[in-house]
């Protein structure tokens, strides 16, 4: 068999190589707008079933319940920077605070989203840690340099989270801060190269 043989294969291998590929394409952009018309589906529903309850049928145009609940959220964004809504939070986000069942779920979920989406997101700087025994290095994001409130951690030593790829899940460890490298990369592109055990091309 002749290098070229090798490298384009028989007909089959070919159509199997193309079927491949095209599912490579497809497959990312497929996932994203089922997600998103998900996403649109259930504000359609929810909120424009109650647009429907105020408006006369005839009015009610497909797309209102979406167009209601970006602005919904939109709505409550600005809210939220009222003082006397931020209290009416607050004692939402207190209540659920003490539900034994709810509480842990509650403020896991909070602090992630916060990490992510606060003005105090620490998750900017991305770093290499270097094992200086075992030689290895892992990317991931320093989340804590201040262990005065917990029973454990050093001076010198940070909290980082270590993405999982092909996963939403991740470990969080403690070493030394001398172990850090920073990693000249936006967060975006850092997380989708953690996320993609490093196939991912910056483009």
């Amino acid at each position: 068999m002749s290098d070229s043989d090798d490298e384009t294969g028989s007909p089959i291998q070919r159509i199997v190589r193309l079927f491949l590929k095209g599912l490579a394409t497809i497959i990312p952009i497929a996932l994203t707008l089922l997600i998103v018309f998900w996403l649109a589906g259930l504000a359609e529903r929810g909120v424009g079933a109650m647009i429907q309850w105020v408006l006369p049928e005839d009015l009610y145009v497909r797309g209102m319940g979406l167009v209601g609940g970006v602005l919904i959220v939109i709505a409550i964004g600005l809210l939220s920077q009222v003082w006397l809504f931020r209290k009416l939070i607050d004692l939402g986000e207190a209540l659920l605070d003490r539900l034994p069942l709810v509480k842990p779920v509650f403020r896991a979920t909070k602090d992630f989203v916060d990490y992510f989406s606060g003005d105090e997101r620490k998750f900017d700087q991305a770093v290499l840690v270097r094992h200086p025994e075992l030689g290895v290095a892992m990317m991931g994001y320093v989340t804590r340099e201040d262990f005065t409130d917990l029973p454990f951690g050093v001076e010198g030593e940070v909290c980082v989270y270590l993405p999982l790829s092909y996963q939403v899940a991740g470990y969080m460890v403690i070493v030394p801060k001398d172990w850090l490298e920073p990693v000249d990369m936006p967060f975006d592109e850092s997380l989708r190269l953690i996320l993609t055990a490093g196939m991912a091309r910056r483009k």
